[in-house]
């Protein structure tokens, strides 16, 4: 007689009980620990340079003021009246990401069709309740930044970028 023929069935029970609960931990743990880790998001948080006046000024010149895309902020620059501004690319109805769309000269959401002004980014119409939510900005020794989270409160928040007039 083996192992198997030694355990009584009450045991073998037991152990086959055991053994499934802590399967099923296992496999639950292996699902919801992921959950717990924190994501690093780049961008989000960060101080972001954006470049010189004259670079920007010049793109906006060149593209016929079409809104400059810096994927690591999740930004875009917009040519503003009175100057430079920056604006979130989510959108302020559900938060989709809002893109520029080139053939209509305006952001179109494509969850629910809010549009916006490509110089202000105020809504020209859908549900968005609100114009893009602007960013902050601080000039350091004549290098803009773009704040990228809400909890940076020393520079500009009506969304001009400091001295960039223009």
């Amino acid at each position: 007689m083996g192992l198997i023929g030694r355990i009584k069935r009450r045991q073998l029970l037991r152990l086959g009980f055991l053994a499934g609960t802590l399967l099923a931990t296992a496999e639950l743990s292996a699902v919801f620990v992921p959950f717990f880790r924190v994501n690093k998001i780049v961008g989000l948080g960060a101080k972001v340079p954006v470049g010189s006046k004259d670079s920007i000024l010049s793109q906006f010149k060149s593209s016929n003021d079409a809104p400059i895309l810096n994927i690591e902020g999740k930004f875009f620059l917009l040519h503003a009246p009175g100057g430079i501004a920056a604006a979130y690319r989510k959108c302020t109805h559900l938060g989709c990401t809002v893109p520029w769309n080139a053939g209509e000269d305006q952001f179109h959401c494509p969850c629910h069709g809010s549009l916006y002004d490509k110089h202000t980014a105020v809504v020209k119409g859908g549900p968005a309740p609100r114009p893009a939510l602007p960013q902050s900005h601080r000039s350091r020794s004549g290098n803009p930044e773009v704040g990228t989270t809400t909890g940076w409160f020393e520079g500009r928040h009506d969304g001009m970028l400091e001295g960039y007039a223009g």
